[in-house]
């Protein structure tokens, strides 16, 4: 692949995950009618990490078209490229942590105190995706020493980025907390109070985890199996790698635009033109039904705009 195509992607990439997760906060604060939470702000750092890595990611592209990588192991001569591809290691991994850790700060919104087998799997959970995170970095910074091995010419092919065993470790950590995070919400469905429908939707909602375990997958495949002739050029293997940080950032945000889609189907426009009807049409003949509404029914209509008020557990 071409590197200035490669960088065009990644940058389309990068707009897009901009573009869900502010969608996502809008979609919160003012159709929700709800403050941003600690789940919307670990979404943006995510995609503060995946800005981080596509600089290096340009950075480092930008300096292969002046040195090009040679020899069957894909050596350069430069340490500027060395430094910064060790650098966006970093990136790398804490923004795909980042999403994650968005996700369980939801489920333990969603999880009331009352359950607590619920909230043992959360803790379970949260602790392995934290030990998962650390030991990934711990990877990065300790399996070539000295730590200046990752920019020295000499000895590159021991770096972090070049190391098969970080690529194993670090992916094998990456992808459990994945199928962790994806098998545990179906967890909650059993204690929900929910129609069939309902039901099936939010199973799909949470399905959705599958197409970042997926691109994970063929990310991992493509880099840690090819062969001497077949090795993957960088401008392509960048590409992979901010496609799985775009696609944890936007999986996360997805589900919190559902009140968005939910107001954008045909149903609940013409129900909304029909409510607007009505409302026109009380104002004509001067009466005013809803002055009348118990201080508590506006209450429950106001919970009603949150979507997680839906998700009511059975106690």
């Amino acid at each position: 692949m071409k590197i200035v195509a490669s960088i065009a992607l990644q940058a389309f990439l990068l707009a897009l995950a901009l573009a869900i997760t502010s969608l996502r906060c809008w979609v919160r604060m003012h159709l929700s009618r709800q403050r941003l939470t600690i789940d919307d702000y670990l979404v943006w750092v995510g995609w503060l990490f995946m800005v981080g890595w596509f600089t290096c990611s340009s950075i480092a592209l930008a300096i292969v078209r002046d040195h090009p990588l040679v020899g069957p192991e894909r050596l350069t001569d430069s340490v500027k490229y060395l430094k910064v591809v060790f650098i966006s290691t970093y990136f790398f991994d804490i923004g795909l942590y980042c999403p994650k850790a968005s996700l369980l700060a939801f489920y333990w919104r969603l999880v009331p105190l009352s359950l607590q087998c619920l909230r043992t799997s959360t803790y379970i959970a949260t602790a392995y995706t934290a030990c998962a995170a650390a030991s990934a970095l711990l990877v990065d910074t300790l399996i070539a020493r000295p730590i200046s091995s990752n920019w020295s010419v000499q000895d590159q092919t021991s770096s972090t980025w070049n190391s098969g065993p970080a690529i194993y470790v670090n992916w094998s950590l990456n992808w459990s907390t994945d199928l962790i995070l994806f098998i545990l919400p179906f967890f909650f469905l059993r204690v929900l109070k929910l129609h069939r429908c309902q039901m099936v939707s939010l199973c799909g909602v949470f399905s959705l985890g599958l197409i970042t375990m997926a691109i994970s997958l063929s990310r991992f495949i493509k880099v840690a199996f090819a062969t001497d002739g077949s090795l993957i050029d960088d401008a392509s293997g960048n590409l992979w790698y901010t496609a799985e940080m775009c696609t944890a950032v936007v999986v996360v945000s997805l589900p919190m635009l559902k009140p968005l889609m939910m107001r954008m189907s045909p149903k609940n426009t013409s129900d909304e033109s029909a409510s607007g009807e009505k409302r026109n049409a009380w104002r004509r003949s001067g009466d005013r039904p809803w002055s009348k509404q118990p201080e508590n029914g506006r209450r429950y209509v106001q919970a009603g705009n949150s979507d997680e008020a839906q998700l009511t557990m059975q106690q």
